[in-house]
């Protein structure tokens, strides 16, 4: 999520997400996959994101998959097409892994409707009606990101039934692989996202981190989650206690520790308690030698999120516009209700919100974020490509092709970007020996693209089928199932 100190800080707290698994085991209108127990992929050019350029393309090759995993891959006149197999023709396509959101938020929606606390439009819309909605939509949910080729994500925080989500997931034919973590540890309430079992829980000494982390021990996280948001250099020192006592409690459990940690103080503070995965930009200053230092030492992973504050300033001053990968991808029922700001009484239309509607703000990323990127890149350190999907204006699925485009304008190359969707958030969601590359042994997790991706991020969203565990989509059909 993205909102911390100033008006556009404070959008950037972090979106929680979360859903309810009674409704998810059912999947209405679920499309039909091809399943065959032994599959040969043929023809295609495999990329291979963990290599080279030079090395990074395997034309004409054939990929076998057996009881959903990669049993061979290689070029033709090496693979042999196992008797039997059922054949899927890829000549004239680029076959990449499937890519990897590596910060979501699963009770959000992407609507204007999901952060109150940045935007109170609850007399327009319950927050919890559009709670319910939100977990009422989660196989939809689950399915835009298939669609959109994303065949894993990361949801870094939500309610106590987050976890519920992830068991859902795992349940459903048409699902990303979820990784998890539970409520927020935070150095501040949020009070319009208590419905009883809230995405946050504010924290004020150190044994109280404790005792949160080991509740949320109990569930099995994939990591877990401290929302550090920064009001004053007098408060810093104490926070920080608080965060390396969720940091030691969950390493001695073997559970690494998100931080959301945005301007360059906050963000030192949490490597030196302990922090894995820092899951925002540092965007109020440029990282120096000692953040790097730090960052190298802890071994963490940096995702960058670069759209999502802009995906707020859109949303919010009537601006936002669909692209053509959302207008293709994403829920259309979402895709709806983004103009709703011209349908809404005014009378029920925050004042804060009629001002950006009057004057819209800009719309690009912090250029402090932008060159981060790059530095952070360039000092070996692993990017995740994530786009915080579920906060206002960035939506489920489809904003992978906003973020990785801004990623590619932030310099880095086109392979560079696709290793941070696949290898570096295979990393990130703790799945590193099983997806993020195209080789054997792997989950056969993949995406098939008419067009090179490697000329341009843009052309990732010109998907042709995409494949989860041995499964074949049609992304097309996948839309169609949710309409």
């Amino acid at each position: 999520m993205k909102p911390a100190t100033s008006a556009w800080q404070h959008l950037r707290k972090l979106c929680l997400s979360a859903c309810l698994v009674a409704c998810i085991a059912s999947c209405a209108n679920r499309p039909t996959p091809n399943v065959a127990s032994t599959l040969a992929i043929v023809g295609g050019t495999v990329i291979h994101p963990q290599r080279d350029a030079a090395r990074a393309t395997t034309p004409n090759s054939v990929i076998v998959i057996t009881d959903g995993r990669i049993s061979a891959v290689g070029s033709a006149d090496m693979v042999p097409i196992p008797a039997g197999a059922t054949v899927v023709d890829a000549r004239g396509k680029w076959i990449v892994p499937g890519l990897i959101d590596a910060h979501v938020h699963f009770f959000q929606s992407g609507n204007l409707y999901t952060r109150p606390d940045a935007a109170d439009l609850r007399a327009a819309m319950p927050y919890a009606r559009e709670v319910t909605r939100n977990k009422a939509r989660l196989p939809a949910t689950f399915k835009v990101y298939l669609a959109s080729g994303v065949t894993s994500v990361v949801d870094i925080g939500g309610p106590f039934w987050n976890f519920d989500v992830r068991d859902a997931a795992q349940r459903s034919p048409a699902a990303p692989r979820v990784s998890v973590a539970g409520p927020l540890i935070s150095t501040v309430d949020d009070p319009p996202l208590d419905l009883g079992d809230p995405p946050i829980i504010k924290i004020t000494t150190a044994d109280e981190a404790r005792a949160l982390v080991k509740r949320e021990l109990a569930r099995q996280p994939d990591y877990i989650k401290v929302w550090f948001i920064y009001r004053s250099d007098a408060e810093l020192p104490a926070q920080e206690i608080i965060v390396k006592a969720a940091a030691d409690e969950a390493h001695a459990a073997g559970t690494p520790l998100a931080v959301h940690a945005t301007q360059l103080a906050v963000a030192k503070a949490a490597l030196r308690a302990g922090a894995d995965y820092l899951v925002h930009s540092v965007d109020d200053a440029s990282v120096d030698d000692e953040f790097l230092r730090l960052a190298i030492a802890r071994r963490i992973v940096y995702c960058p999120t670069l759209f999502v504050t802009s995906g707020y300033r859109l949303a919010l001053s009537n601006t936002w516009k669909p692209t053509a990968a959302e207008l293709r991808l994403a829920d259309p029922e979402i895709l709806a209700a983004m103009g709703d700001l011209s349908r809404i009484p005014r009378e029920l239309v925050p004042d804060g919100v009629l001002k950006l509607m009057a004057d819209p703000p800009p719309a690009q990323p912090s250029d402090f974020a932008m060159k981060n990127l790059r530095k952070v890149w360039d000092a070996g350190i692993p990017v995740a490509m994530g786009t915080d999907a579920g906060n206002i204006g960035t939506l489920h699925g489809a904003s992978v092709f906003r973020e990785m485009a801004l990623m590619q304008q932030a310099g880095l190359t086109p392979l560079e970007v696709l290793r941070s969707a696949t290898v570096y958030g295979a990393r990130a969601a703790r799945h590193e020996s099983d997806v993020g590359i195209i080789d054997t042994g792997r989950f056969a997790d993949m995406v098939l693209l008419d067009a090179d991706p490697l000329i341009d991020v843009e052309n990732l969203s010109h998907i042709y089928r995409v494949i989860k565990g041995g499964t074949v989509f049609d992304p097309d059909e996948l839309i169609r199932s949710i309409r």
